[in-house]
């Protein structure tokens, strides 16, 4: 097998000697324009993919390869080298182990089939056949028939055991009538004694014949092209030169012949399989069979595809408008999630993804981050425009709060493909490159916001280095129209994260959904928390209660030209909430980062405390009983704040998050969530300590 990688430049002695050509010095039996000359002289390869090539000459370590996979750029490192392994112009990936390359080939091709299927209009994938495994009306690939003889081994590994001792039991004992007829006794007296003895023979039934073709099958692919395939102690497959011959028509016709003796689902399904092998060897052995391949020039749709599949939602066709939006922009990923802002399970917006299909060290232009800017944007809108009226598609979904004018944050991240690196390149004794899921545990991160990296750069349109990926650099270049200003609808934040595409692929791929459900659980619970963490390192927050007699609106009509864009009410909660930007030089439990004259004028009007948005500890946790507390380990409820308070060693106690959720009701009264808060400063004292702190339990209003 040859491995090679998109969009690196091989010299034209090398690809003539691996990939199809018309003849010497003609055009490439591939795909128009999958191989570019660059400027350099050199060609590289605009596509991913497999392909076989039945004349290839290969080279003088592999003259026998045919079989030459293209790999996502997404494996070059900078400094050329894939794996941490050094990638030659002149030859494929060398010292490579070729079982893990070879499975991660079949990944990287099963994913392009299966985005094929979903996306058969797609004209970036090209095939010399339209392949639809399953179907009588066109023949598999290698690949697709290898994944599906694989997947059928795991799966049924007990059936091959069971049939095999059914049918061959009592094997060893002795065939007298063949012995008498067969052999020459001797006498002694009256009694013939048989000095050789014949066995009963193994005969194979139809369905041990439909095992062996089976394993006859995988053991030809394993020989000819140097796949790993499974091996059976029980049956034994026929020689390769015998089984060629059955390739094509007159192993289909074996078939047909055994077919009416099937009546086990499993048995039928297996007998598909086999069937579709014979069809991909009918072509395979024709005289005018070339090649075969199943190559895209455009991997970066098949990997979009794979991230939404694991992170997004799937919209109803009512609502497909929200992705493909009316000034042309497509966004990538869309999935409701809770708001950031102190709302529980019920309270819902969507949170907006941009997936990256870039090398290692690629730049984020700066026309992709303002595109993100304007498909947040483009959401706002339809969310609080027409698309609101529709109150079943859009329930729960609050961008604008009414009292205050006040929006939700908008949560957008870009997330882009990265390679776990080893101490020893992809040698398989490294640790990330073993099952399951390529983690050292399952404590390991599948997605990282690499906060403090400056690997990846950020650049505008024109080149100029912009920032980086770590998260001061994305404050910087946020969206914004007025400073200090958190819930305005033009003051946008973004993230950018890496995720693990070798488990991207695996879990894609994978027919079990639970991996991909646990992708789904592990990612968006990421987005939230770092989210919540970059909101609580930029700003300030304050639960704040009118006093002196003012009403809510009162308050915010008062003051709302100081208040416009830092304040927000929360649906179902008692209190506003207030929002600035931190300022290091002003203590945290004061306005002090307003105007003095401001801050005293607000200040007569409402009473508040300091509480941060990081440590809200959700009532939905999965799989965890409901926490309870005892009358004297939780104060009396609070009518005015419409809430109770719990000491904060008290409440930790419980370990909710850990060993507890927090209960859905105390005394009859539903709960939002909780906040770390200071509930009475007065009563706590200057000399307070972290034992004294409060935690505030909002109540919803009925």
């Amino acid at each position: 097998m040859i491995f090679l990688f998109e969009q690196f430049a091989y010299s034209e002695k090398f690809l003539q000697d691996v990939l199809p050509l018309e003849k010497k010095g003609g055009n490439w039996v591939l795909p128009k324009g999958f191989v570019t000359k660059s400027k350099s002289g050199d060609f590289v390869l605009d596509g991913v993919g497999y392909l076989y090539n039945k004349s290839a000459k290969g080279s003088a370590k592999n003259s026998d390869d045919k079989i030459v996979f293209v790999l996502p750029k997404v494996f070059l490192e900078e400094g050329g080298k894939a794996f941490g392994l050094p990638v030659s112009p002149d030859c494929d990936l060398e010292n490579a182990p070729k079982d893990f390359l070879a499975n991660l080939s079949m990944w990287v091709c099963s994913s392009i089939a299966q985005y094929q299927k979903l996306h058969p209009n797609d004209r970036a994938i090209e095939s010399p056949n339209v392949h639809r495994f399953g179907s009588d009306a066109a023949a598999p690939t290698l690949i697709d028939v290898m994944n599906a003889m694989k997947l059928f081994y795991a799966e049924n590994k007990n059936l091959f055991v069971f049939t095999a001792k059914n049918k061959h039991s009592g094997n060893n004992r002795i065939d007298w009538r063949r012995t008498v007829a067969h052999t020459q006794p001797f006498m002694q007296g009256d009694a013939p004694i048989y000095m050789e003895l014949e066995n009963k023979k193994k005969v194979f039934d139809l369905d041990d014949r439909l095992l062996v073709l089976y394993f006859s099958a995988m053991h030809y692919i394993e020989e000819t092209f140097g796949f790993k395939m499974p091996h059976s102690e029980f049956y034994v497959p026929m020689r390769v030169n015998e089984f060629r011959r059955l390739l094509g028509h007159r192993g289909l016709v074996e078939l047909r012949r055994i077919k009416h003796k099937y009546f086990a689902d499993k048995f039928l399904k297996l007998y598909n399989i086999v069937k579709a092998f014979f069809e991909w060897g009918g072509n395979f052995s024709a005289s005018d069979y070339s090649s075969e391949y199943l190559l895209t020039s455009k991997y970066n749709n098949v990997f979009e595809a794979m991230i939404d599949k694991l992170v997004g939602d799937d919209l109803p066709n009512g609502m497909k408008y929200l992705k493909d939006q009316k000034d042309g922009k497509i966004i990538d990923h869309l999935y409701k999630d809770r708001q950031l802002i102190f709302a529980d399970e019920e309270q819902k917006i969507w949170f907006i993804g941009d997936s990256k299909y870039y090398s290692e060290g690629k730049k984020i232009e700066g026309s992709s981050i303002y595109k993100q800017f304007t498909y947040a944007k483009n959401i706002i809108q339809y969310n609080i425009g027409e698309l609101l009226e529709d109150g079943t598609n859009f329930k729960g979904l609050r961008y604008r709060d009414e009292l205050t004018e006040g929006y939700s944050v908008t949560p957008n991240f870009f997330i882009r493909g990265y390679l776990p690196k080893g101490e020893n390149g992809i040698d398989k004794e490294s640790p990330q490159f073993r099952e399951p899921y390529f983690r050292n545990n399952t404590s390991e991160e599948l997605i990282k916001n690499e906060k403090d990296s400056k690997n990846y750069q950020l650049v505008d349109d024109d080149g100029n280095v912009i920032g980086s990926n770590d998260r001061q650099s994305l404050w910087d270049l946020r969206n914004r129209h007025f400073e200090n200003r958190l819930f305005d609808r033009d003051t946008l934040l973004l993230q950018v994260y890496n995720v693990n595409f070798l488990y991207v692929l695996k879990a894609y791929t994978s027919k079990r959904s639970s991996l991909r459900e646990e992708f789904k659980r592990d990612a968006r619970k990421k987005f939230r928390e770092n989210f919540l963490e970059l909101l609580n390192e930029k700003y300030v927050f304050w639960a704040v209660w009118p006093s002196n007699g003012l009403t809510e609106k009162q308050f915010v009509d008062k003051h709302f030209r100081t208040l416009l864009g830092k304040i927000f009410k929360p649906d179902d909660m008692r209190c506003l909430i207030l929002a600035l930007e931190r300022d290091l030089r002003a203590p945290e439990d004061t306005f002090k980062c307003l105007d003095e004259e401001v801050f005293d004028e607000i200040n007569s009007d409402c009473e508040y405390f300091h509480i941060t948005p990081k440590e809200i500890f959700p009532i939905g946790e999965v799989n965890l009983p409901e926490a309870t507390f005892a009358n004297d380990e939780i104060e009396e409820f609070n009518e005015r704040l419409f809430a109770y308070s719990i000491r904060r060693d008290v409440f930790e106690l419980k370990k909710i998050g850990e060993k507890y959720k927090l209960p859905g009701t105390i005394n009859g009264r539903k709960l939002t969530g909780a906040v770390l808060g200071d509930c009475n400063l007065e009563r706590i004292g200057i000399q307070k300590s972290p034992l004294d702190e409060y935690y505030y339990l909002p109540c919803k209003e009925d």
